[in-house]
């Protein structure tokens, strides 16, 4: 007997879902289910319904398993990993599998993928993106997941060469302002935009800190009285573009950085400002959860739109037109060039080692390097 329901998605469309019993798999003894969702109306899930009852007469259960390299990782990704990660993470790895890795293996039946099949995708992808190490990963873990369901018996991808990054792609090159550019960025906004998009860009290049962590701000994480930040969470984009708050992706990401004079007199005047704006559309943001940064509608900042302030303000000021996250990289080599101690810059970007923040600055520091042996023999001359 199948059962057909209507249900709403959270943009407001009403589609259709069916559910049913199909009988059982004499090849497995066991109970065989259907469920499907987004038809359109009644009669499309009905008219799906009835093809899959047909197609399991002439055909019985044959195609009821996962076969092809996609079912396989749907399969994965629903009953395994979703449960395992954030919805962020979820959301990344899924991005990845629709743009790299099903156009190249989706509709293969998994049993036939050889090792040379995917020998000529790492070899491919090692010339064109940084992450394919990763990459190979993610698609391991499908064929280890397929050989717990008994579907192979062996996983191809152990059996090629991983390739050795390129020159070009070992390391990237980040993209940072000097510091006049930056003081000619923040006039600008100060002068030309929004008081809280001077706010935002402030407070960004004075901390170091993610995009997301500026974007998740509540009044509660900021101690006016010891003039502190305190990073506990991050906006976060999940599946269908939704955003939301979460921790932190490490625990060192968790971190209470000092907030200068300057800072704080910005933010306090950022707070009055926008109590005083929200008020006269009607909303009260006198809570301490309130959002620091938001939308006209107190909701979170779509997090492309600070890239657009960014671009906005560079192409005005004739400065390289750079993104949000070169802010963190501005500060980072600002206090490299100041002499800072790599550790404390390392615990002010949250970063997970020392050697990590070294490894990401390494230009920076043998820029450095070069200056000290120059004044050092200054000096001695």
């Amino acid at each position: 007997m199948a059962s057909f329901q209507s249900y709403t998605t959270k943009s407001g469309k009403k589609l259709w879902s069916v559910k049913a019993y199909l009988g059982i798999d004499p090849a497995t003894n066991k109970q065989v289910n259907l469920q499907k969702k987004g038809f359109s109306n009644k009669k499309e899930a009905q008219l799906f319904y009835n093809r899959k009852i047909v197609e399991i007469e002439k055909n019985g259960f044959k195609k009821q398993r996962a076969d092809t390299f996609k079912e396989v990782y749907e399969l994965w990704l629903e009953t395994t990993y979703k449960l395992m990660v954030k919805e962020s993470s979820y959301n990344r790895l899924k991005l990845q599998f629709n743009k790299h890795i099903l156009p190249a293996f989706g509709n293969q039946s998994i049993k036939t993928i050889q090792p040379v099949d995917l020998q000529r995708y790492a070899n491919e992808k090692s010339n064109e993106v940084q992450e394919y190490r990763l990459q190979l990963s993610n698609i391991s873990q499908i064929f280890e997941f397929a050989i717990k369901q008994g579907i192979i018996t062996s996983n191809p991808i152990r059996m090629i060469t991983i390739p050795k990054k390129k020159a070009n792609l070992e390391k990237k090159k980040i993209k940072y302002f000097t510091k006049d550019e930056l003081k000619i960025l923040l006039a600008d906004a100060k002068e030309n935009e929004p008081y809280k998009i001077f706010a935002f860009l402030y407070l960004m290049a004075n901390t170091g800190c993610r995009k997301g962590e500026i974007m998740g701000l509540q009044w509660d994480c900021i101690d006016f009285e010891n003039k502190t930040l305190e990073i506990h969470q991050t906006l976060a984009r999940g599946e269908n573009r939704r955003l939301y708050l979460e921790e932190p992706k490490t625990v060192h990401s968790f971190r209470t950085i000092p907030l200068g004079d300057e800072t704080i007199s910005i933010l306090k005047m950022w707070r009055k400002v926008q109590r005083e704006t929200m008020l006269q559309v009607g909303i009260n943001t006198m809570s301490t959860k309130q959002l620091v940064f938001s939308s006209p509608f107190n909701e979170f900042i779509n997090m492309d739109i600070p890239n657009r302030w960014m671009a906005r303000i560079c192409k005005r000021t004739n400065i390289p037109i750079l993104t949000p996250h070169s802010l963190r990289h501005t500060f980072s080599t600002l206090l490299i060039s100041e002499g800072v101690n790599p550790k404390t810059v390392s615990e002010l970007l949250g970063h997970s080692s020392v050697s990590f923040t070294l490894d990401i600055y390494t230009g920076v520091f043998d820029t450095e390097k070069t200056s000290t042996i120059k004044l050092l023999a200054g000096i001695i001359n």
